[in-house]
């Protein structure tokens, strides 16, 4: 695990000035003291713990943080009033001087500088050429991967390819680059990766991106901006390297015992010990069911317009009359493997979602929640797909060391059969490879195969509702959604269900709007994020650049 290895006190002084100064122009100084530039470049070794400190900065957090980005559309939301995700995006109030991606621009420009010294200055070392190679192929899947994170925020972006100085006397402002100039050089660094990464590292340096890492970002970036043949091809080339299969248990691509697996591509590895992370006590329900623990923060709520995505087996969608009575029986597997319901077991005990006008104000419990009294759930569902369900929620490791050791998926090979079976039918209609990569997945859910001759709006929707479930809460429902263009679905209120125990014992089941669960979008403008204005103000070359409604 590339992440836990421990580099040396003087290499770490250069690492940090790298990725902490950033000055105006995200420039920095000449490190000062004992250790010189030419010894920090001297070696591989060296080389790598410049690098390994670049895949530090990989995001993961979108994932396991306190307020994940699935909160950010229709899919799920956060418990607490204070996230982001119900304040900043929910309101849509924000403008160039406080957008919520503000940071996202000065840590995604800090770290391609880092990614552009590194490239500078192992190319001009006396590197072995063969370590030579790696390190440039690993430098550019990393800046690659940054400028990618700023495309879909921003669009086209400043492209700066070299370590900026001001001390050189060159022009150190940039303008903006077009989208389509933006997905053009991350394309190329993809390539130049891909044609130089191994096709699989050795056990010591796993969580480096491989070939099929390079080509798997290339397919997104490709998807996201609409070069649908080129997509299909990167697809084809991954297809290729005869590497990657499915798993047949979904569940298992996400649980710390399993994860080391055919279908991932690549992801962001976390040991428990000398990286972790706190998604059990972010995400998990309020109170453990087991031990009665009130720790966990429900922070990932998933919404009834989730669960109605998820169809049941015998073909029929989830919002189906037929199956209204038992809402919860006979679903698509990714259902169960991804949110808990009322009655589900879940860490050695039962938690129940089911409305109970017995919980006093104040206390706490998993009960749904109509107006935030108890903490319970707002939707009638919790999180599940990438917690670690031995791990009971403790805010003492929260506070103190974070132990979950879930790795962050950010590729796996049933992202590229939906990349695939969405830019070739958005190319030329369904075919015979489309409806295989599709029924695959499906059948791994437990569903029929998709109906035979489709026409080519009527595969798109399919494809967009599998995409939905396939890859809830791994980090690409809220871009689909503005590629889409379909921001109207975040601006709709999110849903949960309310369910009543009658006298009798009947359960009922109706659907209700969320409490604080009321979003907003401005079709004008939320399809990109401002510019931020300190970049404008710093840089002439900006001015007049900003993006529409800003």
């Amino acid at each position: 695990m590339i992440y836990s290895k421990q580099s040396t006190k003087k290499v770490l002084l250069v690492i940090a000035m790298l990725l902490s100064a950033c000055g105006e122009e995200f420039l920095t100084t000449e490190p000062k003291g004992t250790v010189t530039s030419e010894q920090v470049w001297s070696s591989a070794q060296n080389a790598n713990q410049m690098l390994n400190s670049i895949y530090g900065q990989l995001p993961w957090d979108f994932l396991f943080g306190s307020d994940p980005i699935e909160n950010w559309t229709d899919n799920s939301m956060a418990t607490f009033s204070w996230p982001t995700s119900r304040v900043g995006i929910a309101l849509r109030n924000y403008g160039a001087s406080n957008s919520p991606m503000q940071e996202s621009w000065n840590t995604g420009y800090a770290n391609i500088r880092a990614c552009n010294v590194l490239l500078k200055e192992v190319a001009e070392s006396g590197i072995p050429d063969a370590d030579k190679q790696k390190l440039l192929a690993q430098g550019r899947f990393l800046r690659g991967f940054f400028y990618f994170e700023l495309y879909k925020a921003f669009g086209g972006v400043p492209l700066i390819d070299v370590p900026l100085d001001r001390s050189t006397g060159g022009d150190i402002f940039y303008s903006r680059a077009t989208g389509d100039a933006t997905i053009d050089f991350i394309r190329k660094d993809m390539t130049a990766a891909a044609e130089a990464l191994p096709v699989a590292w050795g056990a010591a340096d796993s969580g480096r991106p491989t070939k099929g890492a390079a080509l798997a970002l290339r397919s997104e970036a490709e998807l996201y901006s609409a070069h649908w043949a080129e997509c299909v091809a990167t697809c084809d080339e991954i297809f290729a390297l005869g590497v990657y299969s499915l798993v047949n248990d979904y569940a298992s691509l996400f649980q710390p015992a399993t994860e080391k697996n055919t279908e991932v591509i690549f992801d962001i590895e976390f040991d428990g010990a000398t990286r972790g992370h706190s998604a059990e006590v972010f995400q998990s329900p309020r109170v453990d069911p087991a031990s009665g623990v009130a720790a966990g923060w429900g922070h990932a709520l998933p919404t009834q317009q989730l669960v109605d995505a998820y169809e049941f087996t015998d073909g029929t969608p989830g919002t189906s009359p037929a199956h209204a009575s038992e809402p919860y029986k006979g679903r698509d597997k990714r259902f169960y493997a991804t949110i808990i319901h009322d009655g589900m077991p879940w860490r050695g005990d039962t938690v129940w979602t089911r409305y109970n006008p017995n919980v006093k104000q104040g206390s706490f419990d998993n009960s749904f929640d109509v107006n935030f009294t108890h903490q319970g759930t707002l939707t009638g569902y919790y999180f599940k797909k990438l917690l670690d369900p031995t791990l009971t929620p403790s805010e003492t490791n929260f506070y103190s060391r974070p132990i979950n050791k879930t790795n962050a998926v950010l590729f796996r090979l049933g992202e590229i059969y939906l990349n695939y079976a969405e830019a070739k039918n958005e190319l030329s209609g369904p075919d015979a490879q489309i409806y295989k990569y599709l029924n695959d997945l499906r059948k791994r859910g437990g569903l029929p195969d998709l109906p035979a001759g489709l026409a080519k709006d009527q595969m798109k929707t399919k494809i967009q509702n599998e995409r939905r479930v396939e890859l809830a809460y791994e980090g690409k429902r809220y871009w689909d959604i503005l590629r889409w263009r379909i921001g109207h679905v975040i601006a709709e209120p999110k849903k949960g269900m309310k369910i009543d125990k009658l006298a009798n014992g009947r359960l009922t089941y109706t659907r209700v709007d969320a409490f604080g669960g009321n979003t907003n979008f401005r079709e004008s403008m939320d399809y990109l994020f401002p510019i931020p204005q300190t970049a404008i103000d710093q840089n002439h070359k900006l001015q007049g650049a900003q993006n529409p409604g800003f």
